[in-house]
């Protein structure tokens, strides 16, 4: 049986981050300085493969039940187990690519545009091999008495970060409704998460906020709503790999991707609903009714393959990283991704190839 964490998901804070494998990122950066922009190592086939190492660290930054569904099902239901992969651990930190870099984590699930800024700032071969999300919801949720676009006139909103990719989706759902994000409304910054935002427009401290699916229940319930909603495609979140990590362990690599696409397939089918829902549930997450009621809307954002659709799509979502300064001019994402082993498995798996290049 696959083990578990006694208590759940670890929190390391940042020493323990950059430290916990024996290894600085200042002394790892130095040693790396010759290592491959990508990897180059033989790739296993994937029907039947066995990993080389029997216990895995994966570094995650969202403790929420939805983000780490899929892979804690390819634990729950022995995907893991079957490629010969037996102790599966999550540590929860925001430092998830110094844990990377510092070798106290094997893989790492965080935002692309994470992994591309810190491989492109560092010259170190992080390498992302699958997508987690492929999509995301861009929604404004507004305070009482805000009932249209022109009701936002003079109020204050927020995305978090003035500089991050929250408050561009913000600026470009103003522009969509005919406002100006220059003129007619005030950007504050705010600290948390998404959360704290919903707490914020609920409280009357903010207008209006960037707001997730999950949060129009108590929106709704305080007097408020969705003012705007839409789901772009948007290969937002990946899951990376050091180069020579992957060179190692590329058996690992394969039998990994193979479970994690499975458990996949086996959460979008919606016979499955309540079984996936139950296992997480006796796993210690908590999930309101409310969220329950959000299955569909959790999967639309989920990559059903660890794919997305085209080269062209990412073409799109880094210009728009360039665009809000979170990426520099002329920087090739193609660099900082191998996808050998995620076309393996999906040819092992029966599903189509995606995207078909890069």
């Amino acid at each position: 049986m696959t083990k578990f964490s006694k208590n759940g998901p670890i929190r390391l804070n940042r020493r323990d981050a950059l430290f916990q494998g024996g290894a600085g990122v200042i002394g790892t950066m130095i040693a790396a300085g010759t290592l491959p922009g990508q990897a180059l190592a033989q790739t296993p086939s994937a029907d039947n493969v066995i990993a080389n190492l029997k216990a895995i660290k994966m570094g995650d930054f969202n403790p929420n039940y939805a983000n780490q569904w899929a892979f804690r099902l390819a634990q729950s239901l022995g995907f893991y187990e079957e490629g010969g992969i037996e102790d599966f651990e999550i540590i929860l930190s925001d430092e998830y690519i110094a844990g990377l870099v510092g070798r106290s984590l094997d893989i790492a699930h965080g935002d692309t545009s994470e992994f591309l800024a810190a491989g492109n700032a560092s010259g170190l071969p992080i390498t992302m091999i699958s997508l987690h999300r492929s999509a995301e919801f861009w929604i404004m949720g507004v305070g009482p008495g805000i009932e249209t676009p022109e009701d936002l006139i003079g109020k204050t909103i927020t995305g978090g970060n003035l500089a991050g990719r929250n408050t561009y989706i913000q600026r470009q759902i103003l522009m969509k409704m005919g406002l100006d994000p220059d003129e007619d409304v005030t950007f504050v910054p705010a600290s948390g998460g998404s959360d704290s935002r919903l707490g914020a427009v609920i409280n009357g401290s903010i207008d209006a906020a960037s707001m997730f699916p999950r949060h129009r229940a108590p929106l709704e319930a305080s007097g408020g709503k969705f003012l705007y909603e839409e789901l772009v495609s948007a290969p937002q979140e990946s899951f990376a790999v050091m180069g020579d990590w992957l060179d190692a362990n590329a058996d690992t690599a394969q039998a990994w991707l193979v479970a994690d696409i499975k458990a996949r397939q086996w959460l979008m089918d919606p016979a499955n609903k309540e079984q996936a829902y139950q296992i997480m549930i006796d796993l210690g997450y908590e999930i309101p009714d409310s969220f329950r009621e959000l299955y569909e809307v959790e999967l639309m954002q989920l990559s059903p393959d660890g794919g997305w659709a085209s080269a062209e799509e990412m073409d799109e979502f880094v210009a728009t990283l360039v665009e809000t300064q979170q990426l520099p001019e002329g920087i090739d994402w193609r660099n900082f991704y191998d996808l050998t082993y995620l076309w393996r498995a999906q040819e092992a798996l029966g599903l189509e190839k995606r995207p078909a290049s890069i």
